[in-house]
């Protein structure tokens, strides 16, 4: 069985990035949000917008872990997801969790929610994903008695090298710097969600987020309660967050 990596975290952290890095290193079999079917499509746990479902998807979580537990007995996979995709499911799973690499990326909340709202303006509490990420990287760490790998989205725009090349060691994996870089454009492994990952589809490699954002907390006063929600769940992740090599040469 090959290694599995997982990179868990919330919406709009700029995940897509660094799963589209993955995508670009070409030894990882990558999985874009697979427990996702589980929230949105077999138990309908809320609305999303852009939602474009494959009929031939696994959507039960026993169908999305063993598609992926499958694709690991030919080359190592990488999924990233969010938490409350499967929270129940997950915690409720130990032997899983214990079998692969659980890392986590967080953004803060005050630039995410904008972003989120941006792109899904209906949204509720229930898909802010922060209470969930925090609940399973606790949960994680007390399963395997060490804390997993944390990154920020700050030190991905900051300094993107050095950020995935302490990832990188971190996870026990080459660092491959030509993996920094790739073709603009869409993925297939995109289709399903279309329409949320447009600022990655029109990249050609990692950069500060736009911040032009759809609405505003003076616009939309109401957004500041999630943030306040999100807060705590965030700077419990950020306190553990590894550092990027400082000005390494890489």
């Amino acid at each position: 069985m090959h290694e599995s990596i997982a990179l868990w975290s919330h919406p709009r952290s700029v995940s897509t990035a660094l799963e589209r890095c993955f995508m670009e290193r070409g030894d990882f079999k990558v999985f874009h949000e697979a427990l996702a079917y589980v929230y949105f499509v077999h138990e309908e746990r809320a609305a999303i917008p852009h939602k474009n479902p494959d009929p031939d998807h696994p959507r039960t979580y026993a169908d999305v872990k063993n598609m992926m537990e499958q694709a690991r007995t030919t080359r190592p996979v990488f999924h990233k997801d969010f938490p409350y995709h499967a929270i129940d499911h997950l915690v409720g799973d130990p032997d899983y969790l214990r079998g692969q690499t659980n890392t986590f990326l967080i953004r803060d909340p005050a630039e995410a929610v904008l972003s989120h709202a941006s792109v899904h303006p209906e949204l509720t509490r229930e898909v802010l994903g922060y209470e969930q990420l925090a609940r399973l990287f606790d949960f994680v760490r007390e399963l395997t008695g060490t804390t997993p790998v944390v990154i920020n989205a700050r030190d991905l725009a900051a300094s993107p090298a050095a950020t995935i090349n302490a990832y990188c060691d971190a996870v026990g994996i080459p660092f491959l710097p030509g993996a920094l870089s790739w073709d603009s454009g869409e993925r297939p492994e995109w289709t399903t969600w279309s329409g949320w990952h447009t600022d990655v589809a029109d990249s050609s490699g990692f950069r500060p987020p736009a911040r032009k954002y759809r609405f505003s907390y003076e616009t939309r006063p109401e957004l500041r309660e999630f943030v306040d929600h999100c807060r705590p769940f965030y700077a419990h992740l950020d306190q553990f967050c590894i550092s990027p090599a400082k000005e390494s040469v890489i």
